[in-house]
């Protein structure tokens, strides 16, 4: 860390480890606690070590677990609903303890991520559009869900670098809350633009989380705890304190993120297709899709 940092007056650390993305899902609750906290630790002691001028971290939305009240702000309550959230709390406690020794240094709370290279649940979502099968969603699809562009995230994160006022600080970032759609809603704008010919079914909530709970039991289910709890809840963060902070003001709507995200995907070709899941598979023998 000390070489990669050797000159630098700025460090941004984006980096973590989230058993939701599939790079990481043989990893155990606590490698990823001890990883991403490990990771923290270095960036916070180099960064004092050469007297870098700012440090920015990317915490995550993933703290306050099942949102008790929408939008979510800064103060709502931590209540994690594993080991990552933990990581990210424990993360944050080593940034305030390192802003009263006098690191300038920022952190976020983004929600979920679009932008090239992404992975996990939504990706396995791309590639039930391009084939035309069915998109599956927990639940009725009435809950909104606010996403995040990786632009609107680089935006304020060269916005923070050089304001004042966010030495210290931490913020909610996200869409404009007051224009995130439903579920549904977002996953038909998908649908259309693609045109593929996809059509959403609905699976009852409690059906699909007791599965999963289930399958997770045995290794099977192709999503998490996060996933099963979270997917039919209104979870839409309060970014009034970022537009405040230091002028953040997102460029881009959670319909058309997910879009460009998905004209990324389809462009890569088979170098990004999810590996078949076993559960997925046998969804796809009772829903065929229409392509390959």
């Amino acid at each position: 860390m000390a070489t990669a940092a050797e000159g630098c007056d700025v460090i941004y650390h984006l980096a973590a480890a989230q058993r939701m993305k599939p790079q990481f899902n043989a990893w155990s609750e606590q490698q990823v606690f001890d990883r991403n906290l490990a990771g923290v630790e270095a960036v916070i002691r180099v960064a004092e070590r050469i007297g870098a001028r700012k440090v920015i971290h990317i915490s995550s939305s993933g703290i306050y677990g099942l949102p008790r009240s929408n939008p979510c702000g800064e103060d709502h309550p931590q209540e994690p609903l594993g080991d990552y959230g933990h990581s990210k709390i424990a993360a944050e406690t080593l940034c305030r303890e390192a802003a009263d020794r006098g690191l300038d240094i920022t952190w976020f709370r983004p929600m979920t991520l679009f932008g090239p290279e992404m992975s996990g649940l939504f990706v396995m979502i791309f590639e039930w559009v391009r084939t035309g099968s069915p998109v599956f969603l927990l639940g009725r699809g009435e809950n909104r869900v606010q996403t995040t562009s990786a632009w609107d995230v680089v935006d304020a994160c060269l916005a923070a670098t050089d304001h004042p006022r966010t030495r210290g600080e931490f913020y909610n970032l996200g869409a404009e809350p007051s224009a995130v759609p439903t579920v549904e809603e977002m996953m038909q704008g998908l649908i259309d633009h693609a045109g593929t010919g996809s059509r959403i079914l609905k699976i009852p909530a409690a059906l699909l989380r007791n599965t999963a709970r289930a399958l997770n039991l045995v290794g099977l289910s192709p999503i998490v705890r996060e996933h099963y709890t979270l997917a039919d809840a209104d979870f839409v963060l309060d970014i009034h304190k970022a537009k405040e902070g230091f002028g953040f003001a997102p460029r881009f709507t959670n319909t058309q993120m997910i879009c460009d995200a998905y004209d990324w995907y389809v462009g890569e070709g088979e170098a990004v297709r999810p590996p078949p899941h076993p559960m997925l598979k046998l969804l796809s023998v009772f829903f065929p899709g229409k392509a390959g």
